[in-house]
Order: structure tokens, then C-alpha cells, then sequence
């Protein structure tokens, strides 16, 4: 009987690469948002898209209109401020942002899981931080530039 082939092992794990230092050029294109409290289910999210482009980013959903900066702080991490606009008065934003205000600003932090998907937080003064998802759904093209 022959004897079974053995491989060898390693005496050290093998490192994951490391990942690609992002930049606003590599961010630019159209994403889908998905926010809600931390722990809900994913239809108990809110949604929406945002167009990035240069260090601009400005989106929206059926309730809310946002635009402001962002930068990358460190390879992976991306960090924006946004203005929010409101233009619908529905009750059920006052769940995952804690007002009904027509002005006010959110900060945001999000680690780069792959380079088309970002998963963070949304910072609230008041209650806990709401968690985010962005998702690219199109890069930039020539024919969807910002004018």
C-alpha cells in the first residue's frame, strides 16, 4: 500500500495582503446608502444614493437631501461631513437621527471592507450612533461627471 502524500505546513500564518490606500479619485461614481440603528434588520434600514466625485459628495432619499466634504484619514478610512436638508416630513426619520429638524449636520466614519463597500457610523449627539453601508453601484464615467 502506497503511503498517503502529506504538504507541507507552514510554521508562520499567512498574512492577507494589505489593502490599497484609497483616494478621492478612487472613490468617485454613484453608491446606494443603507442607515439604521445598529442590530435592526436589513429591511428596517433607510436608503438612499449618493454621487462622489472629487472630495464632494451629494445624495438623497425620498426624506432627506445631503452634500458636504469627506477625506480619507489613513488608508482605509473614509470621514465626511455632510449638510442634511429636509424635504419630506416623515415621522420615521426621527427614529434613526433623533430630530425632525430641517437643517442639521451628520458626521460620518466608515472603514473600507472592499473598495466598492464601506461600513461605519453616523454620529448623533444625542442616542447611539446609527450604523451605514455604502455600496458602489457605478463608477464614474465622462458622461456622469458632476457640471
Amino acid at each position: 500500500m502506497a503511503k498517503p502524500r502529506t504538504l507541507p505546513r507552514p510554521d508562520a500564518p499567512i498574512a492577507a495582503p494589505a489593502p490599497q490606500p484609497l483616494t478621492p479619485a478612487a472613490m468617485a461614481g454613484l453608491w446606494t446608502l443603507r442607515f439604521g440603528p445598529f442590530g435592526c434588520r436589513d429591511d428596517e434600514t433607510h436608503g438612499g444614493v449618493l454621487h462622489v466625485e472629487g472630495n464632494r459628495m451629494a445624495g438623497g432619499d425620498g426624506q432627506l437631501i445631503f452634500h458636504g466634504q469627506f477625506a480619507i484619514d489613513g488608508p482605509t478610512t473614509l470621514a465626511a461631513s455632510l449638510q442634511v436638508v429636509r424635504h419630506g416630513f416623515g415621522s420615521d426619520y426621527r427614529g434613526v437621527f433623533g430630530s425632525l429638524a430641517p437643517l442639521f449636520r451628520l458626521d460620518v466614519a466608515a472603514e473600507a471592507i472592499t473598495p466598492d463597500l464601506f461600513e461605519g457610523r453616523i454620529g448623533r449627539t444625542t442616542g447611539p450612533d446609527v450604523r451605514v453601508v455604502m455600496r458602489r453601484l457605478d463608477p464614474i464615467t465622462e458622461r456622469s461627471r458632476i457640471v
